[in-house]
């Protein structure tokens, strides 16, 4: 197998300019990329920067190398795309554990676009790298950033990556996947990923969507068991951050990993699989087990199909959980299920404690009363169908 050399490439992008560059152009369907370092400066404005960690394209069994790619975009109305191994990977390729770092929290409408592997697609049997993702975005700027790819289908599979964004700038917004930005299809399987999102101290409003593997999931994929965190450091007018463990939509025989979802002191909405489903047959698509804690603020809490763990801290807000014991019936299947309810950082002596504490609303829906600002409202049960088997205090 012939390796490629170990390269250093240092740009500077001006006004206007359009400058790519390739970490290891010309490698073989057989090679392995060299570990590449690649440094960019974008200070013009409207400039667009490029930089692919090893070839257009991998393809046969060639490998990428362990690749850094850092960029620094400071002008106005810039591009940053950097892909950690290709623009597009098929046959047996395998991308390299690479890092991508982009910090562009001093720039003004700048956009971003950061794939650990592949920007487009992996497919037939290629393999993601377990990749590192660092961004800083700035104001009025907005990214896309996938661990993987844009796409994934056949037998290609995900690398276990980290994605960490922050929001610096007033406003912005991003969307983040840990695998596969918009689907993954045929037998494609997720990694097991972090995802974090962060708005900053001096955000006036932040936006974001975590998926944990891709935008949507069909046919017999697989996501990986993921982690999912948002945060918010200063106090915004408005956030709107919205956490998936899996896909935004699920179709066919897909089947959801074990994630964890842990949300922002704001008002967040949580899915545990899906936000929607399209099963191929009654009770095709499964869920994973997933653990989901709103974090401060009211929240919107589903767990989807199987059985979840939903987790309050105290200062929780008064939140909603839309499907308890109920996210089987989403894709058609009547199996039950057994969610759980942690209270246990609230101090409940023990279950007769906590029962006093629960009575129904006026449309029959059981509230918890934790405290006067901490409640729980769980859509569609009753307070007479609850019992201590549902609660760990």
């Amino acid at each position: 197998m012939r390796r490629m050399p170990d390269d250093t490439i240092i740009v500077s992008v001006g006004n206007q300019q359009f400058v790519t560059e390739f970490g290891d152009p010309g490698l073989p369907n057989d090679g392995r990329g060299g570990s590449d370092k690649m440094i960019a400066t974008v200070d013009g404005s409207n400039a667009v920067l490029t930089f692919v960690g090893d070839d257009q394209t991998l393809q046969g069994h060639s490998h990428g190398g362990n690749d850094h790619l850092a960029a620094t975009v400071t002008g106005f109305g810039d591009y940053a795309i950097l892909d950690g191994d290709a623009q597009a990977m098929s046959g047996d390729a395998h991308g390299g554990n690479d890092v991508l770092h982009v910090d562009a929290s001093s720039s003004i409408y700048a956009t971003l676009g950061i794939s650990g592997d592949a920007e487009s697609a992996m497919s037939a049997d290629a393999r993601g790298g377990n990749d590192v993702v660092i961004a800083s975005m700035g104001n009025r700027s907005s990214g896309t950033f996938s661990g993987d790819s844009g796409s994934m289908s056949d037998h290609a599979r995900g690398g276990n990556d980290i994605l960490s964004v922050t929001q610096v700038g007033s406003y912005g917004g991003a969307s983040i996947s840990g695998d596969a930005l918009v689907s993954m299809s045929g037998d494609a399987r997720g990694g097991n990923d972090i995802l974090i999102y962060t708005v900053g101290a001096a955000a006036q409003s932040g936006g974001a969507s975590l998926v944990g593997d891709a935008g949507y999931m069909s046919d017999d994929t697989r996501g990986g068991n993921d982690i999912l965190i948002a945060a918010v450091d200063g106090n915004p007018d408005s956030t709107s951050i919205v956490l998936v463990g899996d896909a935004s939509n699920m179709s066919g025989n897909a089947h959801g990993g074990d994630d964890i979802l842990h949300g922002s002191s704001r008002d967040d909405l949580l899915y545990g699989d899906a936000r929607t489903y399209a099963p191929f047959t009654a009770g095709s698509i499964t869920g994973g087990k997933d653990m989901l804690n709103g974090g401060g603020g009211n929240d919107q809490l589903w767990g989807g199909p199987n059985n979840d763990r939903f987790v309050f801290d105290q200062n929780s807000g008064m939140d909603v959980i839309n499907d308890f014991d109920q996210g089987n019936k989403a894709v058609g299947s009547t199996a039950r299920e057994h969610d759980v309810i942690n209270l246990h950082d609230y101090g409940f002596a023990d279950w007769a404690a906590l029962k006093s504490l629960i009575s129904d609303d006026s449309k029959g829906n059981a509230v918890i009363h934790l405290t006067a600002t901490d409640t729980i409202t769980l859509a569609g049960v009753h307070t007479a169908d609850l019992q201590a088997k549902d609660f760990i205090v």
